[in-house]
């Protein structure tokens, strides 16, 4: 599921978009494809110049990229004339135990943490998403960050900055690759009843209240493991949860089938993290959950190529999504 503006807010924000950024006969972007068919509800984007990981987008990055195409275009013509994919280098990661330990750790910390005493409609976020555009020649991963307040009545601010551009693997394992820059992309003030969202009220600490939140949120009755971490993405776009409610987040991840955790690691916001691996679903990408293993909250969701389709290898990063 993907919330996005109403018509006149929508129509607004384009227009007063930097025209000078997109050409008038530029093509849409994926991020602009994505927006537009959580829009009209067609379903997947498609298109044979532009190949993307999973449809699912936060709201605010996706309304941003589509107000700045071109920002996450990248790719490059090898020599032989054959298209690859320029992505984020895949997280390196050293053995911390099972999945039940794991979580285990992470819900002492949140017993004992300092997150917010109720749910905030505030969201602070960095996202980058993968386009290969074969015609492009531009070899750099640029992120975007977020920063989503809204009201009870509808009415918000989004305001996203361009993040400094980099070569994958050009920061050391410690450090951070998405850095915040200085230009502003999106600068929205949301009028209220412009701000669209299926749960408006702050969502309860109990496992039941959580579950209705995220089924609010588009997760079936009996999720897999991958419409699972769907809904939560999608909750945790839009609201900044309580410790409460994120250790009971890591407790439905640990009963579903097929998540497994793949170790300790640095993410690209340069803090530590446990990850679990979430397999594949009918989409083709495999996901990873980024967990704090200072705070125990749920911190970020990455999703790799989980085959190669003759220009994005297998094990490509081709889209994440972190919380500050």
């Amino acid at each position: 599921m993907v919330t996005v503006l109403d018509d006149d807010a929508l129509a607004r924000l384009l227009t007063e978009a930097n025209p000078a950024r997109t050409p008038r006969d530029a093509e849409p972007d994926a991020a602009a494809l994505r927006l537009r068919d959580s829009i009209t509800r067609t379903g997947r984007a498609s298109s044979q110049r532009v190949r993307t990981g999973k449809t699912r987008v936060a709201w605010a990055t996706a309304l941003a990229s589509a107000v700045a195409v071109g920002a996450v275009v990248f790719g490059l013509v090898a020599p032989a004339g054959q298209a690859v994919a320029v992505t984020p280098e895949p997280l390196t990661f050293t053995d911390v135990g099972s999945t039940q330990l794991i979580v285990e750790r992470s819900t002492a910390l949140l017993a004992a943490g300092s997150g917010p005493a109720d749910p905030q409609r505030m969201v602070e976020s960095a996202i980058w998403a993968l386009s290969v555009d074969v015609d492009e020649q531009q070899m750099a991963v640029t992120p975007q960050f977020s920063t989503l307040t809204w009201n009870e009545d509808l009415s918000g601010r989004l305001v996203t900055v361009e993040g400094e551009s980099y070569w994958p693997g050009a920061t050391g394992a410690s450090e951070a690759e998405a850095v915040p820059g200085d230009t502003v992309l999106v600068d929205l003030v949301m009028e209220p009843g412009q701000f669209n969202t299926p749960v408006v009220l702050p969502p309860g600490d109990s496992a039941a209240d959580v579950e209705a939140m995220l089924m609010a949120f588009g997760m079936p009755a009996d999720p897999d493991a991958s419409q699972l971490v769907d809904a939560v993405v999608t909750a945790l776009d839009q609201w900044t949860l309580t410790d409460a409610q994120h250790a009971v987040l890591l407790e439905m991840l640990q009963a579903e089938e097929g998540i497994h955790v793949l170790g300790a690691s640095t993410d690209r916001l340069g803090r530590p993290v446990y990850a679990l691996s979430v397999p594949a679903a009918g989409d083709g990408t495999d996901e990873t959950v980024l967990i704090s293993s200072d705070s125990g909250r749920i911190v970020g969701v990455e999703s790799e190529q989980a085959s190669s389709d003759g220009i994005i290898p297998a094990g490509a990063v081709v889209m994440y999504t972190l919380w500050v």
